[in-house]
């Protein structure tokens, strides 16, 4: 039932420069309008079945937007929620260091880990009529140790809190250098070769409170039906994603202020953050002053907004009720954020240098898939 459609990147270069970037989607409205005229349980139980990533937070953005519409029986709070999004975020950002990384830069993915990862997660989630709140907390707590022991192994190398206690940038280098795990290969790799590739002047998105969204994002949503294709941030191109969250920790900053924002900075920002969700899910307090995962924004009357930060970014769903049936349905993903035509990509590509194409493709796609897109991707290389 996926109709996600693709991103096509068209590539400008003149022979040893990217001259010019176009992003063009084919990425629907569809998914949207596939919700209007049905009533709110419905729309709610059919937007996880349309999206083949990150379905449980979409489910979640949309149960908050209809909660916050007025829909009858949609809670704006759950704390299930807030923990499902968690869970899935640890899973892709497993997915994305084991298995999306090492196939970005031409290594063999590590798919025993990450099976190990679904299987924990399957099993501390999996629905039981009779678990009590006692025996959901034992789950949690369970399902931390075994995601932290496999980070331990197939991650960082060391214990997770120890990694993310590394001091400074010459430290990162250091463990990048001992190479004991596939995500210290690449990142020593990117280190020596790429550091400053993907690198822009597009500022990371600020932090999504609920003030901040209602002043300078809920007016252009709620105005102009093309703002889902191209969303900005008071009228600006922002970034969002795991580098716009974790900016301000101390490994993730050192990297920006020598190599800028590019693709070296996303994946130590990855790392970091999948570091900070397993403290989290453990039920350490790391994320202190930021605001809530998963929001319900009412939007006046029989309006309302879901906001989730997901693994990949901000995701907005927009929903208006009429006589509990959905009227009107706008959904802004982070594929929209970080791929906009002016945005990240299209920025940290221009002027990119290559011998010939092949290097240039294989650039092209770290930078993809340093912003991870939640739709395929193809990348072309036209003459300038």
């Amino acid at each position: 039932m996926s109709i996600e459609g693709e991103l096509v990147v068209k590539l400008d270069w003149d022979g040893q420069r990217v001259r010019g970037v176009g992003v063009r989607s084919t990425r629907p409205l569809a998914a949207a309008r596939v919700l209007i005229g049905k009533t709110a349980s419905d729309a709610a139980a059919t937007v996880p079945l349309l999206f083949s990533v990150c379905g449980g937070a979409q489910g979640a953005a949309a149960a908050c937007a209809l909660a916050a519409a007025g829909a009858e029986g949609f809670r704006e709070s759950d704390p299930s929620r807030d923990t499902g999004v968690l869970i899935e975020s640890l899973q892709q950002g497993f997915w994305h260091l084991l298995i999306d990384w090492p196939d970005a830069m031409g290594s063999a993915p590590q798919l025993p880990p990450l099976s190990a990862a679904r299987r924990l997660i399957a099993a501390a989630t999996a629905p039981t009529a009779s678990r009590g709140q006692d025996d959901v907390g034992s789950a949690r707590r369970g399902l931390a140790a075994g995601l932290a022991e496999l980070a331990d192994r197939e991650i960082f190398g060391m214990p997770t809190t120890r990694w993310l206690a590394l001091p400074d940038l010459k430290a990162l280098v250091a463990w990048a250098d001992a190479a004991t795990t596939l995500p210290a290969r690449l990142l020593a790799r990117l280190l020596s070769a790429a550091a400053t590739l993907g690198r822009s002047d597009v500022a990371p998105m600020p932090s999504s409170t609920r003030q901040a969204l209602l002043d300078d994002v809920v007016p252009s949503l709620q105005d102009d039906v093309a703002f889902q294709c191209a969303p900005t941030w008071a009228g600006s191109a922002v970034e969002t994603g795991a580098y716009a969250r974790t900016r301000w920790q101390p490994l993730v900053a050192a990297c920006a202020a020598s190599h800028g924002n590019g693709t070296v900075t996303r994946m130590v920002a990855r790392l970091v953050e999948v570091a900070l969700l397993l403290a989290e899910l453990a039920g350490e307090d790391h994320a202190s002053g930021a605001p809530p995962r998963v929001q319900a924004i009412a939007l006046g009357a029989h309006a309302g907004m879901g906001a989730v930060e997901t693994a990949r970014g901000l995701l907005l769903h927009h929903a208006r009720i009429r006589g509990q049936r959905v009227y009107d349905y706008r959904i802004v993903a982070p594929t929209e954020w970080n791929f906009h035509p002016d945005g990240a990509l299209t920025r940290g590509l221009v002027g990119t240098s290559a011998c010939d194409e092949d290097e240039l493709m294989r650039a092209a796609r770290l930078c993809v898939h340093a912003l991870d897109p939640c739709v395929a991707t193809r990348v072309e290389i036209g003459r300038a």
